[in-house]
């Protein structure tokens, strides 16, 4: 596997093509080294020419600017006539100097053919060196380059068809995928569910070594990558999947001895040895949000510099383990489910598996991935929010960031569950954020509620609707049932395109929002800070009966499991949460962790986020469920237990005690990589103006377990 070239994230970034002159190459018929000093010559005469900032532009201030330093790293080779990709990056530093970074492509093959790196000073009319960067260039200098995201394909497979295609057909003709499943098949009695048709498993019978999930996700990739030019190979080219539970059918044969594919990261890591990826495949479970939350991180990669092109691929299918959890908490509606409709009495799950590919480059006819946001209610675990103030911060974040104002909004695909509280949160979010006078519809009546696939799912329908100037109708919707009125109506109806809004929430009390634009209305954000400078600013391990801060031993224990230590150790803290005893194990781990984490630390709730990974998600309360469930029954499920079954209600317990709205994502990785995280942190907190964000490994699997927490700080 390729790693990923270790360069510096870029502020500013330009691309140009030139071709191997004959003048240029050597008797042996190949590039002679000298001249790739003089492409790196060429990049940067595109790049000021891109950005006003030429050599001529630079004078007319008064300056020169000599090369001190050049480097050069030689990959492969370059014959007459072949073209060269010249990507140039500036990088931004303290000093009076300009840094620049290159990578030099064959076109044909994508095949990095050089690398590296020029260092210049200023000087001024006098030959004399400029101790302090000129004011012209410090404007320039702070600022970043706002890097357009597109969506420049989708796939969808879902109980109504195969492909995209044919599941707007069946929405266009106002089909639903629900229908009834007879007892023991996915529930221990009849229930309605939205279920992948035989036929469309029968395309998979060539990946018969791989589960059904990954089965999905593998077709749906496939897809994608025959309808472009990516090559999952390339360094710069990711994959995120987004899954609620993943392979968690498998752990209802042996709950006791689970089978390692039950992991999440070793579903991303045979999904990613399938297509070869040159780099690590990343999962996020954040509950029912978990497909827009990877759109967003999506997003902030490629605008980052990490990548050009990202697929995100969002998946689950159902099971007892499901079902029967959801029928515990009385959410599941007899009949087909109804959003926002007076009528309504729960939802219908369903499963699928959508697929979208986000690039860097796009044309005219390609959506536009124009904002995103994450917030939680910092409410309750499973119940949504009485205020919608939680979903209300994403949606306004989002809408911020893609400069979009209400009246420019053309509708609004909301979570629409059909469950009582969902739709009431919901429509109060809605009006908070001056959207009242937006139409609104859902498409749980269609698909049912796909969990971690929905997010993408039902991006994918949203994309079509833009482009085809159609608004779909929410099925099954009669009569308002929402205290605040919304704008939902049952038939299809043609409307004026410009932006859509695209909102989930989930256990946890996690919120996300998008914003998908036509190319046409895109607003062109003004320049924002390149970056923020944080520190560290406390840290807390907990491993082997031992908790330590700042690396120093504050509390150890000679407990003789981890539930006795956990307990002493939260004690230790002063803690008087009788609730803290309820919660599952993985809870109290990270609970404890920063409750010395924030020991006499003060944020505003949207001032400060939360950032976790681990590599057992939910398993250790995974197998609790599947045991009670295996030994009596789907009826006898836990709510209690069942909702511990997402890895994200650690964060959400955190953000309940200690009132943290701000953002909220939980990765799975086999191995934590703590650098990455903290990278990803630094987005975060510019993106969304926080001033501290928690960051850590919260990991727990039987007796085996270790808490690994930074809180990082904006530094002024």
């Amino acid at each position: 596997m390729r790693q990923k070239t270790n360069l510096h994230t870029p502020a500013l970034i330009d691309r140009t093509t030139i071709k191997v002159r004959f003048s240029e190459i050597d008797s042996m018929q190949i590039v002679w080294h000298g001249e790739y000093v003089r492409y790196f010559e060429d990049g940067r005469e595109s790049f000021g020419k891109h950005y006003g900032l030429g050599y001529m532009d630079i004078y007319s201030e008064g300056y020169m600017v000599p090369i001190v330093e050049l480097n050069c790293q030689f990959k492969q080779s370059l014959s007459f006539g072949e073209e060269v990709i010249i990507e140039t990056r500036y990088i931004s530093c303290e000093a009076a100097k300009i840094k620049f970074e290159y990578v030099l492509y064959r076109a044909t093959d994508n095949n990095i053919v050089a690398t590296g790196s020029t260092t210049q000073v200023f000087l001024n009319t006098n030959r004399e060196l400029e101790l302090a960067t000129p004011a012209f260039y410090q404007v320039e200098k702070e600022m970043e380059h706002p890097i357009t995201v597109y969506i420049t394909a989708d796939t969808l497979i879902s109980s109504l068809g195969a492909n995209t295609r044919e599941n707007i057909k069946a929405i266009r003709e106002y089909r639903s995928g629900i229908t009834r499943h007879e007892a023991g098949i996915i529930s221990d009695t009849s229930i309605l569910a939205a279920t992948i048709q035989p036929e469309q498993w029968e395309r998979a019978k060539n990946l018969g070594t791989y589960t059904r999930l990954e089965q999905l996700f593998i077709l749906a990739i496939q897809d994608i990558l025959s309808h472009s030019e990516m090559n999952l190979a390339d360094e710069d080219c990711g994959l995120i999947l987004s899954t609620t539970k993943g392979n968690i059918d498998l752990l209802a044969n042996h709950p006791d001895t689970p089978d390692i594919r039950v992991h999440l990261w070793e579903m991303g890591r045979r999904i990613s040895e399938y297509f070869q990826a040159g780099n690590r495949v990343e999962v996020i479970s954040n509950a029912c949000i978990s497909g827009v939350s990877a759109l967003i991180v999506a997003k902030r990669w490629i605008e980052s510099g990490r990548y050009k092109k990202v697929i995100v691929a969002g998946g689950d299918i159902l099971s007892h383990f499901i079902t029967s959890g959801f029928l515990s908490f009385r959410s599941i509606s007899s009949e087909r489910c109804c959003p926002y409709d007076a009528r309504r009495d729960g939802l219908n799950l369903g499963e699928a598996c959508g697929a979208i590919l986000l690039s860097s480059e796009g044309n005219d006819t390609d959506i536009i991935l124009s904002g995103g946001a994450i917030s939680n209610d910092a409410n309750h675990i499973s119940g949504p929010s009485r205020t919608g103030d939680g979903l209300y911060f994403a949606i306004r974040q989002a809408m911020e960031e893609a400069a979009v104002l209400a009246e420019d909004v053309s509708f609004m695909n909301t979570h629409g569950t059909a469950t009582v509280y969902n739709d009431e949160m919901e429509s109060k979010a809605i009006h908070l954020a001056g959207l009242e006078t937006v139409p609104v519809h859902s498409l749980k009546s269609y698909f049912g509620h796909t969990l971690g696939a929905s997010g993408v799912i039902e991006s994918i329908i949203c994309i079509h609707e833009l482009k085809e100037n159609v608004l779909f109708g929410t099925l099954g919707y009669e009569k308002p049932g929402v205290s605040m009125p919304i704008l939902v109506q049952a038939d299809h109806q043609e409307i004026p395109m410009k932006h859509c809004i695209k909102t989930a929430s989930g256990f946890g009390g996690c919120n996300a929002a998008i914003v998908l634009t036509l190319p046409a209305y895109q607003k062109q954000p003004s320049r924002v800070q390149s970056s923020v400078t944080v520190h560290t600013t406390a840290t807390v391990s907990i491993e082997n009966s031992c908790l330590s801060m700042n690396g120093e031993t504050v509390f150890s224990s000679s407990a003789p499991n981890f539930a006795q230590f956990i307990r002493e150790a939260y004690k230790n803290t002063g803690g008087s949460n009788m609730k803290f005893y309820k919660m599952d194990d993985l809870c109290k781990l990270g609970y404890t962790a920063v409750e010395y984490l924030l020991k006499e630390k003060n944020f505003q709730p949207e001032e400060i986020g939360i950032l976790l990974v681990n590599a057992a998600a939910s398993l250790n309360t995974d197998i609790r469920h599947q045991m009670i469930i295996n030994q009596e029954g789907d009826h006898a499920a836990s709510p209690t237990v069942f909702v511990y079954t997402l890895p994200n209600v650690v964060a959400g317990e955190i953000c309940i005690r200690h009132k943290i709205q701000g953002e909220n994502t939980f990765f799975i990785e086999k191995e934590f990589d703590a650098d990455k995280l903290e990278e990803y942190a630094r987005i975060v907190m510019k993106k969304g103006n926080l001033k501290a964000c928690i960051t850590g490994w919260c990991n727990l699997l039987m007796e085996e377990y270790k808490a690994d927490f930074k809180l990082i700080e904006v530094q002024h």
